[in-house]
């Protein structure tokens, strides 16, 4: 029995790259166009079918764009970093050593940090459009196919996502108890570091206002990319979720400071970074003392407590979160860093993206699952109206 064409076998006929296969299977258009005859001779006499999902990727993208129109001079979103498939896992507690026991339910959804952040903010709308582009990479396995179609109809753009020939979507285990409170176990994530310097030297010719997100795993992009003059984005954040054990220390927190414009963390995470253990009030204080020397703005970020702002020469604001009852805290910071790049391109006011962060970030708790509820700018109109008609708020 003739074994079934494969993509190898279509590169080898057209005399292309695989990744050349790929882009034109996907409709991707930065593909010459004697390249793209080459391939769809080759997939026409080697019989070759692509999987029914990626066949369909670019009706889905055009469907996608023509029913989330972008404004002229939108702003853009970078993120770069993790894509994966999420398997959170419900229980009462965590199951001891060796033990067997039944889940309240098993969800499968897409997440990761930097697919997190692109979500939130792609589907936040309302008054705060922005174009958002996804930088990670994925497999050719069934599983890489329906990831990028739920990325897709999210409205991002998925261009710079690497598809790696015999390659997987990298998996992500998340043990959920009740209250929330989660064990995440994930799988390591090689990017392509030239593919990411050609997708940033496109860019810089671009017009409009770009931001370069990062997650505290990429952090040595910093150094990588040699992000200076017309090459840096306007804004470059990262947040310290995910940081090497070498960058958790005051020093690094200065290099930090003095390369990116805000910073997003979490309690534990500062503490490590100004190398102190103090309770909330103070832990405010001293990053404020920290900021003081100018750099990035600091946004900590502090659970059910909320949120506080703190921008060098002023003093921190503290700002409340929604009241939910939390079903599963993963990937909240994530939705709060998305929802917060995405009002701030469009407001440059930190403040007014902090407060709606807390009220974005607050709502995606309340369901198993990271991306599960859709935040939009009317939902969390809806929660800043709630809170601004409580005493004390």
């Amino acid at each position: 029995m003739k074994n079934r064409a494969t993509i190898k076998d279509v590169a080898r006929l057209a005399r292309v790259s695989i990744g050349t296969v790929s882009r034109v299977v996907n409709g991707n258009k930065a593909v010459t166009e004697e390249n793209r005859l080459a391939v769809f001779d080759a997939i026409q006499r080697l019989g070759y079918r692509p999987s029914s999902i990626a066949r369909s990727l670019v009706g889905q993208t055009e469907r996608a764009r023509r029913g989330t129109p972008l404004p002229p001079g939108a702003p853009r979103l970078t993120a770069i970093g993790y894509v994966s498939i999420d398997h959170s896992i419900l229980t009462e507690e965590m199951p001891p050593a060796g033990s067997r026991v039944s889940a309240k339910l098993i969800h499968r959804s897409v997440g990761g940090p930097a697919a997190n952040v692109a979500i939130a903010a792609s589907r936040l709308g309302g008054d705060f459009p922005v174009a958002v582009d996804l930088i990670s990479s994925l497999g050719d396995d069934p599983e890489s196919d329906w990831a990028l179609a739920e990325l897709l109809e999210c409205g991002l753009n998925v261009d710079a996502i690497e598809r790696v020939t015999g390659g997987r979507l990298s998996r992500s285990v998340v043990i959920v108890e009740a209250g929330g409170r989660r064990t995440i176990l994930n799988e390591p994530l090689s990017l392509p570091i030239p593919r990411i310097r050609d997708y940033f030297n496109a860019a810089a010719a671009r017009q409009g206002q770009h931001c370069l997100h990062l997650e505290g795993f990429r952090v040595g992009l910093l150094d990588e990319l040699h992000l200076t003059g017309a090459s840096r984005p306007d804004l470059v954040t990262i947040d310290t979720t995910g940081l090497p054990a070498h960058w958790q220390t005051p020093a690094a927190f200065g290099t930090l400071r003095r390369s990116c414009d805000f910073i997003f963390m979490s309690r534990s995470a500062a503490r490590q970074l100004v190398g102190t253990d103090v309770d909330d009030g103070e832990l405010a204080d001293t990053l404020s003392r920290h900021a003081a020397d100018g750099g990035a703005s600091i946004v900590l970020t502090m659970g059910a407590s909320g949120s506080v702002l703190i921008q060098p020469g002023k003093a921190p604001v503290c700002v409340p979160a929604l009241a939910v009852d939390p079903v599963d805290v993963t990937g909240a910071g994530d939705v709060f860093v998305g929802i917060f790049l995405a009002v701030f391109l469009n407001t440059a006011d930190a403040l007014t993206a902090t407060r709606w962060a807390a009220v974005g970030a607050s709502y995606s708790i309340a369901a198993i699952g990271v991306n599960t509820v859709t935040v939009t700018a009317d939902l969390i109109a809806t929660g800043l109206a709630s809170l601004s008609s409580q005493p004390n708020s």
